[in-house]
């Protein structure tokens, strides 16, 4: 189990995002990217801390027949480098919509995705797995 919540980085991305200026459109598109990278990551069972967690993260979903989840995980992550990186040019207000929009597209299919696990976990008398803060 986690001591720290992702979800609670969605709040400060959501916070972030009720401003209307640059910087904090760049800052909700990071958080909104970390907030449910985090999660996944962490229900993948990965604990690595190198560069490559972001992608051995997707391959993971990729790899557990979740590749529109991997693939939204990607998208997220372009968006969120962009914001990170990209100073030659402005993060729009849509373009931090959209990130948003992802980041709850991606949590609620981690949610889904957890609950099945914890049903198959039951069923199969395996223990009990804590669907929201999984390990």
């Amino acid at each position: 189990m986690t001591v720290f919540d992702p979800d609670e980085v969605l709040i400060v991305a959501r916070l972030l995002w009720t401003r209307c200026d640059e910087a904090s459109n760049r800052s909700a598109v990071s958080r909104a990217y970390y907030g449910v990278f985090l999660r996944a990551r962490n229900m993948a069972g990965i604990s690595d801390r190198h560069s490559q967690v972001h992608q051995r993260t997707q391959q993971h979903y990729e790899q557990d027949g979740q590749e529109a989840l991997a693939k939204k995980l990607r998208r997220l992550r372009e968006c969120r480098n962009d914001a990170d990186y990209s100073t030659d040019r402005k993060v729009t207000r849509q373009e931090a919509a959209e990130a948003m929009s992802l980041s709850q597209q991606i949590r609620a299919e981690l949610r889904v995705l957890a609950g099945r696990r914890l049903y198959l976990e039951r069923s199969n008398g395996t223990g009990t797995a804590d669907p929201v803060n999984p390990p």
